[in-house]
């Protein structure tokens, strides 16, 4: 992640609406939930959970590389910096099996792409799941949370996308476009919600939107 001039890096899956109007903070990592579910328990008892953990911990008590040496070092003080180890050690907090964080969008600020880089591949290379490498990521650094927070994600019936959706939204995930490729209901639907405010917006000048300002708190680390 090397482009030049560029102020950040979006990392988004191909099923997710992302409104382009929406303002945010780009000096610093912007996710859309952050840690709100830091209790969760799921993939932590697979072989890309716990175990994956205790491996990380071993390359790093192994390394010798002074790049990832620095980047480790600076995990765990982030980590100290936003309370997370308060009484507990770095090591804890990698295999306390708990923690995951919902990774359909998210936003890299280029100030910040090398420690993520770093830090992912190696959660990558001992195949650590994305949500719970992103929640020990998103614990390390100070973020800014979306206002729609966990309403940005569809639970159960994930029909009612164009019931969820809204301009407020900075993104919503997941829509998948497949089911638009023929005339129907879907595509219908699809229209009169997700393209007809992009249309308002973008095309029409509407400004009747909300946005998060600078006083708006973030769900912790911000």
């Amino acid at each position: 992640m090397k482009l030049n001039e560029v102020k950040g890096y979006f990392l988004m899956a191909d099923d997710t609406v992302f409104n382009i109007w929406q303002r945010i903070d780009f000096s610093r990592v912007h996710h859309l939930t952050g840690v709100t579910y830091d209790n969760l328990t799921n993939w932590w008892g697979s072989e890309f959970g716990l175990s994956a953990a205790n491996n990380i911990l071993e390359s790093i008590s192994n390394n010798t590389d002074e790049n990832m040496k620095k980047t480790w070092e600076r995990f765990e003080n982030g980590l100290k910096i936003h309370g997370y180890l308060n009484n507990s050690t770095v090591e804890q907090e990698m295999t306390n099996g708990k923690g995951r964080s919902i990774s359909d969008f998210f936003y890299i600020p280029t100030i910040e792409s090398e420690y993520f880089a770093i830090l992912m591949r190696l959660f990558y290379e001992k195949k650590f799941f994305l949500e719970l490498a992103v929640n020990k990521f998103l614990k390390s650094v100070n973020h800014q949370t979306s206002l729609a927070g966990e309403n940005s994600y569809l639970w159960g019936n994930r029909d009612t996308w164009h019931v969820s959706y809204n301009k407020n939204m900075v993104g919503m995930h997941p829509v998948k476009v497949s089911q638009f490729r023929l005339p129907g209901e879907n595509r219908k639907r699809y229209c009169e919600s997700i393209i007809q405010t992009w249309s308002n917006i973008m095309f029409n000048d509407s400004q009747d939107f909300q946005i998060k300002s600078d006083n708006d708190t973030d769900y912790k680390n911000g």
